[in-house]
């Protein structure tokens, strides 16, 4: 459909999620971010509802060839939400899971239209596999396995639970992101399931670091892509 997935097809990426509402912070993160090599730059939900289009602004001036991401978890009013973003030059959109098939369908046809890449973000979806395969069936390529912030926090589960369903996914074919409490540490573990973008957030944005641990992950990821 997109770049992101043209480029996911031929190897792993390294997705920064910026889940902040201090927007000159998260311009310095993603300075770091990008110079440490990572692939994609996410304007997270927190940023963009702070800030708009006035993040992705920002970010595109500092992303150079990376591509943007921006994570709005659309429900309701698609081409509404989405126009303003693809016209600003972004990558990719997210969508939650929840949203009934034919509102999914209209999203994934506004964004076929336009070439940039539809994300359908999986956070709280009960049986995320069953929904996948069930999208897949309509076209839609890139599915976000997600535990998001307070699940972690409150129940102690993060994405290495998810394992599983990664592999599954993956076999399929489908291009499975991955998100929740990742450290750049152990980002080949989801490459070796088969998980081929790997969102990092926290571990990055909150790092006193942040360029080090991004320049992590990237070399674990380029390792791993290379024993593939």
């Amino acid at each position: 459909m997109g770049l992101i997935l043209e480029e996911a097809r031929k190897r792993p990426l390294l997705q920064v999620a910026l889940d902040l509402i201090d927007i000159e912070k998260t311009k310095n993160i993603a300075i770091k971010a990008v110079e440490a090599g990572a692939d994609i730059i996410e304007a997270g939900t927190p940023l963009l509802k702070s800030f708009g289009l006035l993040a992705i602004k920002e970010l595109k001036t500092i992303a150079r060839n990376r591509f943007i991401l921006a994570d709005l978890k659309t429900v309701d009013a698609i081409a509404l939400e989405f126009e303003p973003y693809i016209n600003e030059g972004v990558n990719a959109v997210t969508i939650l899971g929840l949203v009934d098939d034919d509102i999914l369908k209209e999203a994934y046809e506004i964004c076929k239209s336009r070439n940039v890449d539809l994300v359908i973000d999986m956070i709280y979806v009960h049986n995320p596999v069953e929904r996948a395969f069930r999208l897949a069936d309509y076209g839609i390529e890139i599915v976000n396995i997600h535990v998001g912030v307070d699940v972690q926090r409150k129940r102690g589960i993060t994405a290495k639970q998810l394992l599983k369903e990664v592999e599954e996914l993956a076999g399929s074919g489908i291009v499975v992101s991955i998100a929740g409490g990742i450290k750049p540490e152990e980002v080949d573990k989801f490459i070796e399931y088969g998980a081929k973008i790997i969102v990092i957030g926290s571990a990055i944005t909150k790092s006193s670091n942040p360029y080090e641990a991004t320049r992590v992950a990237v070399e674990k990821i380029k390792a791993s892509s290379a024993r593939l």
